[in-house]
């Protein structure tokens, strides 16, 4: 106990010899000598019965465990229809591979219940994504999607321009439940930051969609999973959560599930409200006329509260034994309002400016989704989905602008308005179907359509003579109408015992309009591209896989990088839409090697007009800085991660993963050729100590190595967190209690040079603090039930094009 605790205080991801490793292996089988195939076998240390490893037999009745530190153990194993049984304890040392006695199981009329806690890994890698099981971290609880999303492998959370990255290449499309949210990129920042983690059941990282994904988004996908009760009659579970770091944080979770004969009612609401303060410097540098150098140094004090209310409601009903139809409606109100204090110095003139802003940053959504799942035999299932999005976004903005002389005598004053609304509308109609041909194929088949269009009224007004006058360069009014029709085919061979192929085909047909009250017509395109996609996966032993993936994807603009829209960062500096930009292609392959639970990845894309966000464009005439989306020619990203999970012993173990990424960004802009290249590393480590057995803590490290953005290159920085879980049973909930970023170390520097266009900017964003959390969550209800249908809408993918 005490060597326990002294290593959880004083080790953090040391280096320390590791025990032979040994194997356990048996055979589960009937009273009649049947071997059963599909039964659960369970690994157990012996001294207090921790689960340790779980497994499922064969089809010969067998299972092995792998990997096994020396110690007491003992295997448990159950079926359905089954009484369960234990074996003898047996002792395993250094390098053996004990056999364990045919544990034999005998038919029983009524099972007596039997409980067995155990903890799924933290990381699960398939043929197509890693499943990152959120419960399975301390840590994780009180905490927000996106600081999730930030500890997880390969995801880079870059809140300098609101943008999610993952394995290098931007663009990803955020679903929850499967579902594409169609917000903005900043939005959605908005959103994951306001969603608890107590509602989360897993996060899925998927870099290479197959077809019956859409083919939007170059880096592919992740899927936030929020957890559903599948039990009969009425149960659920609940959370509070409170903390203080720069300010205090709360976050309270309630979700529900009843069902009752053929039907099933579930819903879920959260809040969340964050008070913690940021403070963001901005720096930039210009030649002048005169060729001499002139900078300009602006530190904002930033006292945001973000308050989050999100609902989903939804209800299943069985028509018969084929036919379930349901409903879902999901809505949330997402208000952000913020006081900030921007103070800028201007040299070598040493004249200065204080920019105060007051601001609300509203979104308010609704989305209705009807469905309808027909199975028309055990191999044949067809699904329809309808559904219909609404977004709105009110963000009015008022500042006031202070000048001063070199002397801090004010010279002038200046009041400023900017207001920007957008109501967004989709409505989806979608369709599958799949059939199950033989043992070795399967195919699938679906359709789609998409219509979409959104208003955007923008404005900024100057106070002249007590009148507030519209700045015609800063107000504009802009329409979008856009039209997706897709259709795709994709099928799955088996074809061995231990190699299986999946291929598929998807055809997208686009029309986009966007039109402005200033320009007219500044977006006609009219287009369709097929996009293919490829899975390989090939059984060596039942220690050693590979996995081979190839995916043509679509990065279309969204609905914010077209919108035009003004953010001041300080009087000559402001970020904006940019109504003509390009869709972007990606093309990536990818190759998975598994062996045991050691993972190694290898990633190769190219981005042709890749969209990037927040890159500066100097305006030499007007003095004025902005930063707005871009295309870039060529992206070109290389990745390899590599997974190693480490068990010391059955109390303590961890989780590292790491990942190099090489970028190279070409482009060509006003017949200039760019090129900018980075190497970058990340490490993520969590360590895992079962202190006692309702006593469980955690430790964990983030390191973020120096990364390109297109022509923003970022610094290294990095994290420490800490987390203590005490489990009171099956009755009387869980507590925990974490420290995130310990050190207070977690800021964000992006540096972006361009001689030859005179600029050179430097940002630092400080938007995480330390902060201590303590989170109560509790189960009630009926706890034994089957479990209920898992959907996803068609409008999967249309909720980030509000990205």
């Amino acid at each position: 106990m005490i060597v326990r605790l002294l290593l959880f205080v004083f080790i953090l991801c040391i280096s320390a010899p590791v025990n032979g490793q040994s194997s356990i292996s048996g055979q589960i089988s009937s009273d009649d000598r049947t071997s059963l195939a599909f039964a659960n076998v369970l690994l157990h240390n012996a001294p207090d019965s921790t689960f340790i490893k779980g497994s499922i037999t064969d089809m010969d009745g067998r299972y092995i465990f792998e990997e096994v530190a020396n110690g007491s153990f003992y295997i448990s194993a159950s079926m359905v229809g089954f009484e369960s049984k234990a074996s003898e304890v047996f002792q395993i040392d250094n390098g053996q591979s004990f056999e364990v006695p045919t544990i034999t199981l005998v038919e029983g009329l009524a099972l007596d219940e039997v409980v067995v806690k155990s903890t799924k890994p933290l990381f699960v890698q398939k043929i197509d994504r890693m499943v990152i099981n959120v419960e399975s971290s301390i840590l994780s609880s009180g905490s927000s999607a996106l600081e999730i999303l930030e500890r997880s492998p390969g995801v880079i959370v870059n809140r300098q321009n609101n943008e999610i990255s993952l394995i290098g290449k931007s663009g990803v499309v955020i679903l929850i439940n499967g579902r594409n949210s169609n917000m903005p990129q900043s939005s959605i920042i908005q959103l994951l930051e306001g969603m608890g983690s107590d509602n989360i059941e897993t996060i899925e990282l998927i870099t290479t969609p197959p077809a019956n994904f859409d083919a939007e988004g170059n880096a592919g996908f992740v899927n936030v999973v929020l957890k559903e009760n599948p039990e009969i009659g009425l149960n659920g579970s609940y959370s509070i959560s409170g903390g203080y770091g720069n300010g205090s944080t709360t976050s309270d979770n309630i979700s529900f599930n009843y069902r009752f004969s053929k039907f099933n009612l579930f819903g879920t609401y959260s809040f969340l409200r964050n008070g913690q303060g940021q403070i963001i410097t901005f720096r930039r540098s210009s030649l002048n006329e005169q060729n001499e150098l002139e900078s300009l140094n602006t530190i904002s004090t930033r006292d945001p509260v973000r308050r989050n209310h999100n609902l989903r409601l939804g209800f299943d009903y069985e028509i018969s034994s084929k036919t379930i139809v349901g409903a879902l409606l999901n809505g949330y109100d997402n208000q952000w309002t913020m006081d900030a204090i921007n103070s800028s110095k201007a040299l070598p003139s040493a004249t200065s400016a204080e920019l105060i802003n007051t601001e609300l940053n509203q979104w308010r959504h609704f989305s209705g989704n009807v469905n309808l799942k027909h199975n028309f035999n055990k191999d044949k299932v067809l699904t329809i989905d309808l559904d219909y999005l609404y977004y709105n976004n009110e963000n009015p903005t008022d500042y006031t602008n202070r000048i001063f002389d070199s002397q801090g005598l004010l010279e002038g004053e200046e009041f400023i308005k900017s207001d920007k609304s957008t109501p967004i509308n989709f409505v989806v109609a979608k369709t599958d179907f799949s059939n199950t041909l033989s043992e070795k194929l399967a195919i699938e088949i679906g359709a789609k359509a998409t219509f979409s269009d959104f208003d955007n009224t923008v404005s900024a007004s100057n106070l002249i003579d007590d009148v507030f006058e519209e700045d015609p360069t800063l107000t504009n009014t802009s329409n979008l109408n856009e039209n997706i029709f897709a259709a795709y085919t994709s099928l799955d061979f088996q074809l061995s015992d231990k190699t299986s192929l999946k291929t598929g085909l998807r055809y997208e047909h686009t029309d986009t309009e966007v039109t402005t009250q200033t320009e007219g017509t500044v977006v006609d395109r009219n287009f369709g591209t097929f996009f293919p996609t490829a899975f390989i996966s090939h059984k060596i032993n039942d220690s050693l896989n590979y996995n081979f993936a190839y995916s043509k994807r679509i990065r279309r603009p969204t609905i914010n990088n077209l919108a035009p829209f003004v953010i001041f960062i300080d009087p000559t500096s402001f970020i904006t839409g940019n109504p003509s930009l390009r869709p972007s292609i990606s093309n990536s392959i990818k190759f998975d090697l598994n062996y045991k639970r050691n993972l190694i990845t290898l990633q190769y894309g190219i981005i042709k007009e890749g969209i990037s966000g927040f890159q500066p464009r100097f305006d030499g005439d007007t003095d004025r800085l902005l930063f707005e989306s871009t295309n870039i020619d060529k992206i070109t990203v290389f990745s390899l991660t590599l997974g190693l999970p480490l068990r010391f012993s059955s109390w303590w173990e961890i989780q590292n993963n790491l990942v190099y990424i090489n970028t190279k960004v070409e482009n060509r802009i006003d017949d200039l050729n760019l090129l900018f290249k980075q190497n970058t590393f990340r490490a993520f480590s969590s360590q895992t100590f079962r202190i006692l057995k309702n006593l469980t803590s955690e430790l964990s490290v983030n390191y973020y190595g120096p990364n390109l953005f297109a022509s923003t290159k970022t610094e290294g920085t990095y994290a420490l967190n800490a987390g203590l879980q005490i489990d009171f049973g099956d009755t009387g909930g869980r507590l925990r209690f974490n420290v995130n970023d310990i050190w207070d170390s977690l800021e964000f520097t992006g540096n972006t040079i361009i001689p030859e266009q005179n600029i050179n900017t430097s940002n630092t964003f400080n938007m995480s603090n330390r902060t201590f959390l303590l989170t109560y969550s509790r189960t009630f209800g009926n706890k034994k039930l089957k479990a209920s249908r898992d959907r996803t809408t068609g409008a999967d993918d249309e909720r980030r094009r509000v990205n």
